[in-house]
């Protein structure tokens, strides 16, 4: 019997840090766009269920038809569990709101796929009467993100998208 061999796996790459007041100039296209759409669906929508017509262009034309449904689903399920007014502000001021911030952290720790979103959850989000509300729509929007090769990370320079996993072994 031949002993196990040592396999080595390449780092996963660092979870980007969402904070207040941080330029959307230092954060990826990803989450730049992003933050646009819930920008613009929170603020030309009213009471933020029907979907944008903007937002569903955009996210057609990123190859993500499906992003328009979500994103507005998304707005409609943080507007239900918050209990307070949330800072989406217009789509263009120039840095991140605290909420903002936290959606951000959340969507890239579903991601992401390692086990911790719920700690970077707001903790109004996690009550039991709104986690499955909040949790669903933010987990189908990461994965509607992701199937589209758009990773919340930062900008090229400081981190890279995840690497596949077959180039995960060395």
């Amino acid at each position: 019997m031949r002993p196990a061999e040592f396999v080595r796996y390449a780092p996963a790459p660092a979870r980007p840090t969402f904070y207040v007041d941080q330029s959307l100039q230092d954060l990826g296209f990803a989450a730049q766009f992003m933050v646009w759409a819930m920008r613009v669906q929170w603020t030309h929508i009213g009471d933020g269920h029907e979907r944008s017509l903007v937002v569903e262009r955009a996210c057609n034309a990123a190859d993500m038809p499906e992003g328009g449904a979500l994103i507005a689903e998304l707005t409609g399920a943080l507007m239900a569990a918050s209990s307070r007014p949330l800072a989406f502000p217009c789509p263009k001021w120039r840095v991140l709101t605290g909420d903002e911030a936290r959606l951000l952290a959340f969507v890239a720790a579903l991601q992401a796929r390692d086990g911790t979103p719920l700690a970077v959850c707001d903790a109004e989000w996690r009550s039991p009467r709104h986690a499955s509300s909040v949790w669903a729509p933010a987990q189908r929007l990461a994965l509607a993100l992701s199937a589209a090769g758009f990773y919340l990370t930062m900008p090229a320079s400081q981190e890279a998208a995840p690497a596949d996993t077959a180039s995960r072994y060395h």
